[in-house]
């Protein structure tokens, strides 16, 4: 059965996106990472990440886990938190008892019921264009 364009996205570890060659990049609850994060992985944040993040892949913001940075990514789903501006060329989802405060740019978003979002969303480009890393 196809799914609508409209059904609401439900990612989770398992169903975010993965290429065959992509690994991924877990911060830890107990870790905290500080400065420029770069990668073509996928990459969970179950910890603390404060600076920039640009990663060609999708972003997941694990429950508990909390990203204080400018984030640049191809996808980004928020489970934690999340404090500063997020560009993603796919989607970002902000999922229910995430908290979301900063200005995103994506072509497609999806905030559900019982998330916390301050800020303002952009999406005026079309398929990604003008969402740069770095």
């Amino acid at each position: 059965m196809a799914r609508s364009s409209m059904a609401p996205w439900r990612w989770t570890l398992d169903s975010m996106p993965r290429r065959r060659e992509m690994a991924e990049t877990v911060i830890g609850p107990r870790t905290k990472v500080q400065g420029a994060l770069e990668g073509a992985d996928r990459l969970v944040v179950r910890g603390l990440v404060k600076g920039t993040v640009s990663v060609d892949g999708p972003v997941l913001v694990a429950p508990g886990g909390t990203l204080e940075a400018e984030v640049a990514a191809v996808e980004v789903a928020i489970a934690g938190a999340v404090v500063g501006r997020v560009t993603a060329r796919g989607r970002v989802e902000i999922l229910p008892a995430a908290r979301m405060v900063g200005d995103v740019r994506t072509p497609r978003i999806l905030i559900s019921d019982g998330a916390v979002f301050r800020g303002k969303v952009d999406m005026d480009f079309a398929d990604g264009e003008g969402a740069t890393h770095g």
